[in-house]
């Protein structure tokens, strides 16, 4: 109602979706006028996306940080923005997210990619092994991914049917922290 009497389209919330501030958030997150983010900032580094979908980074990775600007091995420090060495499968990034000593990136055809420290399972690959270069995650085959974001020690997706996803620490959780080093839909409630 407030958006309304301000003259602001809302779009019309599907049948079936039962939380309408779910669905304006993720409306919001596909609209032109907020368009996803093509440049990312994490502690020690930076992430960034060219006009062709291409990766570079730059910054500084600590001996307990590898992998985090996505150049492979040894690679520990880039003072300019940087092009990675590897691809994301033949897609084009359209979105990146950094979190503390990690990122993800999003391509045009709705995967997600993650490089960095793995500890709490916050790259989504079941397990808590660094990755010095962007690698798939594999739990979104067959899912159309819209939105990522990294936090400290966890991961999060939006996917095309408005479901949230996250993966890693789960420090909010009421028994307690939790890992989850795989994908897994949030739970209402």
């Amino acid at each position: 109602m407030w958006a309304q009497e301000r003259g602001f389209e809302l779009p019309a919330q599907p049948e079936g979706e039962g939380c309408a501030v779910r669905w304006l958030c993720y409306s919001a997150l596909l609209r032109e006028s907020n368009p996803p983010a093509r440049a990312a900032a994490g502690e020690r580094h930076s992430v960034f996306i060219d006009d062709e979908g291409r990766l570079s980074s730059c910054g500084k990775a600590e001996n307990w940080t590898p992998g985090l600007l996505g150049h492979s091995e040894g690679v520990t420090r880039l003072n300019t923005p940087t092009r990675f060495p590897s691809t994301l499968g033949d897609e084009r990034a359209v979105s990146v997210a950094a979190g503390r000593y990690h990122s993800l990136a999003l391509t045009a055809g709705g995967a997600v990619f993650t490089w960095g420290d793995g500890d709490y399972g916050k790259l989504g690959h079941g397990d808590e092994q660094n990755q010095l270069l962007p690698k798939k995650v594999e739990a979104f085959a067959g899912r159309r991914v819209v939105a990522v974001s990294a936090g400290d020690g966890h991961s999060l997706a939006i996917i095309a049917d408005g479901a949230v996803w996250s993966w890693g620490l789960g420090r909010l959780r009421p028994a307690g922290p939790r890992r989850h080093a795989g994908p897994a839909a949030a739970k209402e409630g």
